[in-house]
């Protein structure tokens, strides 16, 4: 092969190594977005917002807001109890991002247009989850103390500040400068007052079908406390509350 011949084939050569070098990784890197993307969209494509847990449903034929049961027990609530025909009932996680995510853009609108329109009452049940560890449980022991110490408006005030707290230090600070009785409050604490409240909402959550937080039972509410409706599982906007709420109004 002359010279110049044989250097143009060493050149093809070289350009075809290189492609090939190029051509493998490329195909894993593109392979990677498609099995990302297709993940993505298959985990969004309902629409359903995040839910701390494991209540997305499994079966896709199953109904977005199913038939559940519940009963207000002696939670905390929000309204008049004589004069409401429903009941709006919250299973929280204060270590979850999506119980913060509905107290901060959702409940107080559900407040303004049902419960202090008389229509409802707002019901908070404590559902703990186990991975949220110690944590999460004395959140709840913490909130429910301040409930004992100053009432359903303090209780109020501090469910939005114990979300997502890195201690319980934090959530003795948050009490702490609410005003809350700080003797009355470590004593609540140190006994674990409300361990069997804790426990009996998470039967009663897991009862109604609540697998993860937060999760809402909504339906008529009856002389001795009971609630008979539908239940939401997740962060859903107003929109979807509001929906259910005008059915068991009408």
């Amino acid at each position: 092969m002359p010279k110049e011949k044989k250097q143009k084939a060493q050149e093809s050569d070289e350009i075809v190594l290189n492609l090939d070098s190029f051509v493998v990784p490329l195909s894993i890197v593109l392979a990677g977005i498609i099995i990302a993307a297709a993940i993505f969209f298959t985990n969004n494509k309902s629409g359903n917002p995040s839910v701390d847990g494991n209540n997305n449903p499994s079966n896709p034929a199953q109904e977005e807001f199913p038939a559940a049961e519940t009963t207000i027990s002696d939670a905390p609530f929000l309204g008049d109890k004589s004069k409401a025909k429903v009941a709006i009932v919250e299973f929280t996680d204060y270590q979850c991002p999506y119980c913060q995510r509905h107290d901060q853009e959702t409940k107080s609108q559900l407040i303004q247009e049902y419960v202090d329109t008389g229509k409802a009452i707002y019901v908070f049940r404590e559902f703990p989850l186990d991975f949220h560890g110690q944590l999460a449980i004395d959140s709840a022991n913490a909130a429910l103390c301040v409930n004992e110490i100053g009432g359903i408006s303090k209780f109020v005030e501090y469910h939005s500040k114990a979300f997502m707290v890195a201690d319980t230090d934090a959530l003795s600070k948050a009490a702490q400068d609410m005003g809350i009785d700080m003797n009355k409050y470590n004593t609540c604490m140190a006994e674990n007052r409300y361990k069997d409240k804790i426990d009996q909402g998470l039967s009663d959550g897991m009862k109604a079908g609540v697998q993860g937080t937060p999760g809402f039972v909504i339906g008529v509410l009856d002389k001795d406390g009971n609630v008979k409706g539908k239940l939401i599982a997740g962060a859903y906007p107003f929109a979807s509350f509001d929906e259910i709420l005008k059915e068991y109004l009408k």
